[in-house]
């Protein structure tokens, strides 16, 4: 018996791939099928820290709009969570699909009544079921639920998947969803242009270049040539829309040639939910990170595993090396065949000018007189003039591995020395400018392909394996400021694939009890984010995905609880945290678990009773706890 299940477990997958896999008649339209509807997500968009799985499909802006099960088959897993995709069905049908539905608002009659059952067995609001074939089958139409809000969502809409049998997402509009019209080609607000070795420069300088674009009539133009020598690669800024709404998507396919041949090609199909934080090399992260403005990559960055390209044998980046014009053409089309197209001259320029004059000038990001970009370590330096008129070039020292290495600048522009130093041949931990000394806090290189731990006296940090997605030189410090001290970890430019171990060692203590301090992440705005922790003597030690600036601070208030509506019918409150955050909850009637559903953005929790013909009676004991252990409870006798 086992053997025999075993075989057709192996055969269905191949029977599934042959039934009606691109009949567009296959999949119904889960809103409103058959009348005119609108995206506010399309798939494949770029969201921060991942590229959309499927459609985002209005509903109006309130919830409860019927969600229609797209295709016969049967519910094979619903989830709920307090964020992600909150309340969601999936559907497994016999073509070896599988549709996803997200953020609902509550379930039909019928799926409502299985979760209810399993949440009480649990005694869990949050759960994961694997019904089977037999349980929840579903019929093309059907209606499962309504669309909401829950989990992450950013207003009520419905997310909406179509997953291959090997679960990768694919474009649902490929299906040919009449629904859907859209005849708005593509929009381009800028490009950019980086250098991508030390030799490298963009109008005789080294480093990121944004350029500004004429629109006329759909053919966008850089109105003057950019001079290029070395090798460099293009970004483009540039979003998608559709007929009859405001919302901005993702555009979905994008070529760069160079000359009439092809250098980059990037057509957005499918991807396996395990390559998407790859959108962090996708784009450049550090300007999304720095403005909060998407550009993509026309090439293929290290550590970027997506299969949407096809390229040339440098991974899309172009090499100019001789002094010719060379015209440059950017393609942009969505997936109706509306299209943009960006032109631009590069000139080749074999030598360039060691002092410049030019309104494109690469400023270091910050106070810092310093910028890393890849492997190049950038210093800014002002320059003084003699009274010929002459520029004074100040000769650098760097200090590395107790060695003084003396380097010229690179160029001279507008009145500031460039000096490039290429931290491969080693880490400088100062540099003297005619007596100006600079302190680096880059600290080691650290390798993206294997685990690495470095060890400091006041922190420690470890990589696990393919953590980063290049080769990242670490900058660590640590320092006083307002009364705090502030442990440095790098910048928050830099993406992580996974989280690293980070481990703590404060010389001063914030007052209040060691079991209620914890670590803190302050964002761009000065807010802190919970890391969390766990002490060993005087050491803490927690894991995170974000580079940036940590420090400690103690929670020592528990959360509130505010009664909104207590009746025999239904209980409803809003608890809240504002330090650490809420870790969990439970209420009690008569000390039997009374289902609670939860929704963080709103801070409200409200009761489902498990027999709606069962009033609520007794005792009413709510419990909340937050990240740390403060506790409030709340008790009420109905």
């Amino acid at each position: 018996m086992k053997l025999s299940r075993v075989v057709v477990l192996i055969c269905i997958p191949v029977l599934f791939a042959s039934v009606g896999f691109e009949n567009d008649d296959y999949y119904l339209f889960p809103i409103r099928p058959g009348e005119r509807n609108y995206l506010s997500g399309n798939f494949c968009e770029l969201r921060s820290s991942h590229l959309h799985a499927g459609l985002d499909i209005k509903i109006g802006g309130v919830v409860g709009s019927p969600v229609h099960a797209t295709a016969d088959g049967y519910i094979n897993r619903i989830k709920i969570s307090y964020g992600g995709y909150g309340n969601a069905i999936y559907i497994q049908h016999p073509n070896g699909t599988i549709s996803a539905y997200a953020h609902l608002h509550e379930f039909n009659n019928k799926i409502q009544a299985y979760v209810k059952q399993a949440q009480y067995q649990k005694k869990s609001f949050t759960i994961e079921l694997f019904p089977q074939k037999n349980e929840l089958a579903v019929k093309r139409g059907e209606v499962i639920g309504k669309a909401g809000n829950s989990g992450s969502s950013g207003g009520p809409h419905l997310h909406f998947e179509i997953r291959d049998a090997n679960q990768q997402p694919m474009d649902p509009l490929k299906f040919g969803f009449t629904e859907i019209v859209d005849n708005v080609r593509p929009y381009v607000r800028r490009i950019a242009l980086t250098t991508l070795n030390e030799d490298s420069r963009i109008n005789g300088q080294f480093g990121r270049f944004e350029f500004s674009l004429k629109d006329k009539n759909g053919r966008y133009v850089v109105d003057e040539p950019i001079a290029v020598k070395g090798t460099v690669g293009v970004e483009v800024a540039s979003f998608d829309k559709a007929t009859g709404v405001r919302n901005v998507y993702g555009v979905k396919e994008t070529t760069l040639t160079l000359d009439g041949q092809s250098q980059f090609h990037c057509d957005m199909g499918k991807f396996a939910f395990s390559q998407t934080k790859n959108i962090h090399v996708h784009t450049n992260y550090e300007e999304r990170y720095r403005q909060n403005r998407t550009f993509y990559k026309l090439y293929v960055d290290d550590g970027n595993t997506l299969p949407f390209y096809n390229t040339n044998a440098q991974k899309g980046k172009v090499t100019i090396d001789d002094d010719q014009v060379h015209q440059a053409t950017i393609t942009l089309a969505d997936i109706n065949g509306n299209k943009s197209q960006v032109d631009f001259t590069l000139q080749g320029q074999s030598e360039t000018d060691k002092v410049l004059n030019t309104r494109y000038f690469n400023k270091p990001y910050s106070t810092q007189n310093y910028h890393v970009r890849e492997n190049i370590l950038q210093l800014f330096a002002p320059v003084d003039k003699n009274p010929e008129g002459i520029y004074q070039r100040k000769l650098a020292t760097f200090f590395s591995n107790r060695r003084a290495f003396e380097e010229p600048p690179a160029y001279v522009v507008n009145d500031v020395a460039v000096y490039l130093w290429n931290l491969n041949q080693g880490i400088p931990d100062s540099v003297d400018m005619c007596g100006d000394v600079s302190q680096l806090p880059i600290k080691v290189r650290v390798p993206s392909q294997s685990a690495f731990s470095f060890y400091q006296p006041q922190m420690n940090v470890t990589f696990p394996k393919s953590a980063l997605f290049d080769t990242l030189f670490l900058q660590m410090d640590h320092q006083m400021e307002a009364g705090r001290e502030l442990f440095r970890l790098h910048q928050g430019n830099v993406p992580l694939r996974q989280s690293m171990q980070v481990l703590l060692k404060p010389r001063q203590f914030p007052e209040g009890p060691r079991d209620k301090t914890s670590v803190y992440r302050i964002d761009a705005k000065g807010d802190l984010g919970y890391e969390g922790g766990d002490w060993k003597n005087n050491n803490i030690s927690f894991r995170t995905r974000s580079f940036g600036d940590f420090i400690l601070e103690v929670d020592t208030i528990a959360p509130v609880i505010t009664p909104l509506s207590i009746s025999s019918s239904r209980l409803r409150f809003k608890i809240e945290d504002v330090t650490s955050g809420i870790r969990n909850y439970e209420v009690y009637v008569d000390d039997e678990w009374l289902l609670m559903h939860y929704d963080y953005k709103r801070d409200l929790i409200w009761s489902d009773r498990l027999d709606d013909s069962k009033p609520l009676t007794g005792k009413v004991t709510l419990r909340v706890r937050d990240m740390v252990g403060n506790e409030n409870v709340f008790s009420r006798v109905i």
